[in-house]
């Protein structure tokens, strides 16, 4: 996706000033730029993943659900695509700022290796315990803002950099502005059928064959997702696992294809996936409390999940991942990895430093 002089990505940024709700974004594997904006009331704010049954707009979906961190639905009031459609209307968009409330210094965070080692201990702690079979802990990287710096621009570089990826712009006064670079699709539905896939399991792009700890936290996600759909699902078809490139690093995913039961739909899919062990870990209840109890801040946006609901017919929701809130003068970068009794300190650490690297390389 080469840069168009035509087209100044910076106008999303006039978007973020204005604490407009919209959401531009680019689908895996696409070319064409897909713009959600809201120009009625406030989002919708919902209080459950099943309340989004018969919903239509971009979801943002946080981790955990709270009055602080909302699920939310930016309304499509417009809704278009295509560079030259999406250009041309907001060339002539007019709106009224809204001051934001959100301060990102204000939020919990991870920034230091010595915070994550003490984290990892505990984490650790409750594996070696036999408590739990997996647990996904994460971090933080806070950067400077600088005065260069355009979050549209980097979106388009996101674009252009990783194509096989989902890549999105967002923006609410309830969330603040975020962006990011996914590669794992939660839930996906065009006419009736259904997509999911199993993605867990990392290591840099090389020759090198998987080793037991990727696999087995791999197979750990694909024997839970099959357990979760078998419930609301049939004829469910597994395929893979395959390996999976997304950016310098890579990850082994398993795909499924699916109908849902007669009574079921989408929002009730979501609330029986929602977290997976892939970013929160094995038996999932139990390392979701484990999480919130003892993970030394807020995930907030990030693991949660993103995209179009119902919208020109099809949904693609994607897991929260490689990706940044942007502040006034910082952003805010998050990443995890998978924890086994196999892993290490070290490894897990330089896990989420090559993920950052995402992010990283397009601002």
């Amino acid at each position: 996706m080469e840069f168009n002089q035509d087209f100044d990505y910076s106008i999303f940024d006039s978007l973020i000033e204005k604490n407009v709700s919209f959401a531009v974004y680019r689908q895996a594997r696409q070319q064409d730029i897909h713009l959600v904006l809201q120009t009625s009331q406030a989002a919708l704010c919902l209080d459950s993943l099943s309340d989004l049954n018969g919903k239509t707009g971009f979801v943002i979906a946080p981790f955990r659900i709270s009055e602080d961190t909302p699920l939310i639905v930016i309304h499509p009031d417009i809704c278009l695509k295509g560079e030259a459609v999406v250009f041309s209307y907001l060339s002539d968009y007019h709106s009224e700022g809204i001051l934001s409330a959100i301060n990102i210094h204000n939020q919990t965070s991870v920034n230091s290796f010595t915070q994550y080692s003490s984290d990892y201990t505990t984490f650790y702690s409750a594996l070696s315990e036999n408590k739990l079979q997996k647990l996904v802990l994460s971090r933080t990287l806070d950067v400077e803002r600088k005065n260069s710096f355009s979050a549209g621009r980097a979106f388009h570089e996101a674009c252009g950099k990783y194509h096989s990826n989902f890549v999105f712009l967002c923006n609410t006064p309830q969330t603040g502005s975020w962006m990011g670079i996914s590669p794992e699709l939660l839930v996906s539905e065009q006419d009736g059928v259904y997509k999911t896939v199993a993605l867990a399991g990392t290591k840099k792009v090389s020759s090198e064959e998987w080793d037991d700890k990727n696999r087995k936290e791999q197979q750990i996600v694909v024997d839970y997702m099959q357990q979760q759909l078998d419930q609301l699902c049939g004829n469910v078809i597994q395929s893979g696992p395959f390996t999976a490139q997304a950016g310098n690093i890579e990850h082994l995913k398993t795909k499924f294809s699916f109908k849902l039961k007669d009574g079921y739909k989408i929002g009730d899919l979501l609330a029986l996936l929602h977290p997976s062990p892939a970013v929160c870990g094995f038996p999932k209840e139990s390392a979701f409390d484990f999480i919130l109890k003892n993970e030394s801040y807020d995930r907030r946006y990030y693991s949660g999940f993103v995209g179009p609901l119902d919208i020109d017919g099809s949904s693609r929701l994607y897991v929260n991942l490689r990706c940044m809130q942007m502040g006034d003068d910082l952003l805010r970068l998050y990443a995890g990895g998978g924890m086994l009794l196999s892993s290490e300190l070290k490894s897990e650490w330089e896990e989420t430093e090559n993920k950052l690297q995402t992010i990283l390389s397009v601002i």
